[in-house]
């Protein structure tokens, strides 16, 4: 028995993650003055004031900052309500800024340098920005978002998943498991601490061996510590694919004469900087060494409604991640779909196009269907199980 699983952002909304029309609305209201950006282009808050630093110099990535907030209240009053997953396709390609008024154009100029003269030129720079502005509201009800302190949770229950664990329990018991998500967030690996899972959980990623480091830095010293790299080995009956990247994947950067050639993925841990990342090399003498990959402003994960697709093809991660994807749909027995709005025509379309569903069962949890999803039940067959996790069992698969 082999299953499948993707799993939408209705998956960690239980644990208080936003989902989408929520994500929307916390962008759309921020002032200004709840974080800013250092020098090297990293989110950074006062740690006094829980707000943006108060700073005398104004920094030239906080005037991007100033300026994006501009740009997505202009975009959400004059072009279309805000969505931040269409609002990226909008700064990602070009032909969609002649949308931009003359009165923009105007308000744009307090933002210009010697560097800036046009609205264009500064959207051309406020990706990395935007990213980490998405990631910064990818917590849970509690504000975590890292979980590598977490406890081991013990049985019975896990307050809205006992349900789920118990069924993934089970098939993990039958066969394999291939859980893929399209959520950013590292809410499942924390579930991997847990009875139900037992630390099974295998992501693609390995450490044993790692050439690759990030230094950490602490109050009183800095050391390096071992991070795992994509290796794409699955070794165990419960495998996780981020089909859409992670808020702790960083693409590692070689030196190769004055170039940065991309290489690996890495797998970062929390206090580690993205231009903090190394890897360990022995020179021709036989001494070690480390060379440093800075150019990493965030973490890599794929936003976007049809900028995200070309990604799709890249060779490092996102290519192999997409082959395992069709590959497990083709070899699986069936196929569950949780919390997912069935609003990502591509994800869609693999799907169709690789899963069995004339012959297999496939079944879609979702508590409260939308008419993209009801559509896409009924193209597949599905079976609708419209519970929360907490309830679910074995016997509905």
């Amino acid at each position: 028995m082999k299953t499948a699983i993707l799993l939408g952002a209705g998956f960690s909304a239980p644990m208080g993650y936003p989902i989408g029309n929520q994500l929307n609305e916390a962008i759309l209201g921020l002032e200004g003055t709840e974080f800013g950006f250092s020098t090297d282009c990293k989110l950074v808050i006062d740690h006094e004031t829980g707000k943006r630093p108060t700073s005398q110099v104004r920094f030239t990535y906080d005037n991007q900052f100033d300026f994006l907030l501009e740009l997505i209240k202009f975009y959400h009053k004059t072009i279309k309500a805000f969505d931040y997953e269409e609002f990226y396709d909008f700064i990602s390609e070009e032909d969609k800024w002649q949308l931009l008024s003359e009165s923009f154009h105007k308000t744009a100029e307090k933002y210009y340098n010697e560097i800036y003269n046009a609205p264009q030129d500064l959207i051309r720079n406020i990706k990395p920005i935007y990213n980490q502005i998405v990631a910064y509201f990818l917590k849970d009800k509690n504000g975590d978002n890292w979980y590598g302190n977490s406890s081991h949770y013990c049985k019975p229950t896990f307050s809205g998943y006992t349900g789920f664990l118990n069924c993934l329990e089970h098939l993990t018991e039958l066969g394999i498991v291939d859980i893929h998500t399209l959520n950013h967030d590292l809410f499942l690996e924390r579930l991997n601490k847990t009875d139900w899972l037992q630390g099974n959980l295998c992501d693609g990623f390995e450490e044993m061996g790692s050439p690759y480091f990030g230094k950490l830095k602490t109050n009183l010293d800095s050391y390096m510590v071992r991070l795992a790299r994509y290796t794409g080995n699955y070794t165990s009956n419960l495998r996780l694919y981020k089909l859409h990247g992670s808020v702790n994947y960083y693409p590692f950067y070689r030196n190769e004469g004055g170039m940065a050639i991309p290489e690996i993925y890495v797998k970062t841990k929390i206090g580690i900087g993205s231009n903090n990342l190394y890897k360990e090399f022995q020179d021709q003498n036989g001494e070690l060494g480390y060379e440093n990959c800075w150019i990493n402003y965030h973490s890599d994960f794929l936003s976007g409604t049809s900028s995200k697709i070309i990604r799709y093809r890249e060779p490092l991660i996102f290519e192999p991640l997409f082959k395992k994807f069709k590959e497990n749909l083709n070899s699986s027995d069936q196929l569950i779909i949780i919390g997912y709005g069935c609003k990502d025509e591509e994800i869609n379309r693999i799907i169709l196009e690789n899963f069995d569903y004339k012959n297999k069962g496939s079944f879609m949890v979702n508590p409260y269907p939308g008419e993209k999803v009801s559509e896409f039940c009924e193209m597949l067959s599905s079976t609708l199980i419209s519970e929360n996790l907490e309830n679910l069992h074995k016997e509905m698969f």
